[in-house]
C-alpha cells in the first residue's frame, strides 16, 4: 500500500511530481470550455494536464461535452446523444463566449487523444447521462477505451486517468482495460468505512471532489489507503496553495493562467 506522495510519484513512471496542475475543460476561464483554444491554452500556460468531459453522440461517436443539454453552449434544447456526429459538427460551440470564439467546433475523443497524450496527462471524465442505463454505460464505456486503444500508444497510457462519478461505468471500462487509473468523483469527503464499496476501493487509484468540500481528515485517509486525492474548482491562487497545503495531488482550475502567474 502505497502511503506517500513521494512514493506514488515513483509509481507513476515518467510523470511529473505531485501535486499536479490540471486545466478543468482547458483553460475556460479564457476561451470555450472543453474545445481546442482552450486546451491548446491550457498547456500554452504550462499544465501538468487537462480534464475534459466525454459523451456519445446518437452514431455511439466519443465526443467532448460537459452539459447534460446543448442549451447553455449551443442555445439547443437536445442532448448530446440526441444528435449524430455530422449534425454536432453543425454547431457553434464558441459564439456564446465570445465573438472571438464563434465558428468552435465539438472535438472526438480521438481529435483530443492525437493532439494531446503527448503533451501531458488526460483527466477524461465520463458522462452516461441521467439515469445511466446499464446499455448507455457498455457503449460510452467501450467506446472511449476503444478509441485509447486506436490512438494511444503504449507507452503513454500511463498519462491516462479515466473519471466519472457513476462507479459502474468505471467498472465497465476497467473490465475493458485494466491498465488505465481509474478515479472516483464523490459529492464529498466521505470515510471509507460503509460508504465506498470495497471493491471499487480497491479497483480505483483515487478520488475527486469540489474543493470548498475539501478536509485535511479526507486527504490523510485517502493516502494511508494508498489513493490520490484531486479537487477541482481551485479558481484562485490562494485555493490552489491551500489545496497544496492539505497535501493534495491535483490541483484542477477553470483559470490556469491566473493560478500559474500568482504561484511562479
Amino acid at each position: 500500500m502505497v502511503g506517500s506522495t513521494e512514493q506514488k510519484n515513483r509509481s507513476r513512471g515518467g510523470l511529473p511530481d505531485f501535486p499536479w496542475l490540471i486545466a478543468h475543460r482547458g483553460a475556460m476561464a479564457e476561451a470555450p470550455e472543453n474545445g481546442q483554444a482552450a486546451f491548446d491554452l491550457a498547456f500554452l500556460r504550462g499544465v501538468d494536464g487537462i480534464e475534459l468531459d466525454v459523451q456519445l453522440s446518437a452514431d455511439h461517436v466519443p465526443v467532448i461535452f460537459h452539459d447534460e443539454t446543448l442549451e447553455r453552449i449551443a442555445g439547443v434544447n437536445k442532448r448530446i446523444s440526441d444528435l449524430s456526429l455530422e449534425e454536432l459538427g453543425r454547431l457553434d460551440l464558441g459564439k456564446w463566449f465570445s465573438d472571438q470564439y464563434a465558428g468552435t467546433r465539438i472535438m472526438t475523443l480521438a481529435q483530443v487523444l492525437k493532439r494531446y497524450a503527448h503533451q501531458g496527462v488526460l483527466m477524461i471524465e465520463l458522462k452516461a447521462g441521467k439515469p445511466a442505463e446499464p446499455h448507455c454505460q457498455k457503449q460510452l464505456a467501450a467506446g472511449v477505451v476503444e478509441q485509447i486503444g486506436l490512438h494511444v500508444p503504449a507507452s503513454l497510457r500511463s498519462n491516462l486517468f479515466v473519471l466519472s462519478f457513476d462507479a459502474g461505468l468505471l467498472e465497465q471500462a476497467r473490465e475493458l482495460a485494466p491498465d488505465l487509473a481509474f478515479v472516483l468523483n464523490i459529492g464529498g469527503p466521505w470515510p471509507f468505512s460503509g460508504n465506498v464499496p470495497e471493491k471499487v476501493q480497491h479497483m480505483i487509484q483515487g478520488y475527486c471532489l469540489a474543493f470548498g468540500r475539501l478536509t485535511r481528515r479526507f486527504v490523510r485517509q485517502c493516502h494511508a489507503q494508498g489513493k490520490i486525492v484531486a479537487v477541482y474548482s481551485c479558481n484562485r491562487p490562494a485555493d490552489a496553495e491551500r489545496a497544496r497545503e492539505m497535501g493534495v495531488d491535483v490541483v484542477m482550475t477553470d483559470a490556469p493562467a491566473e493560478v500559474i502567474k500568482e504561484v511562479s
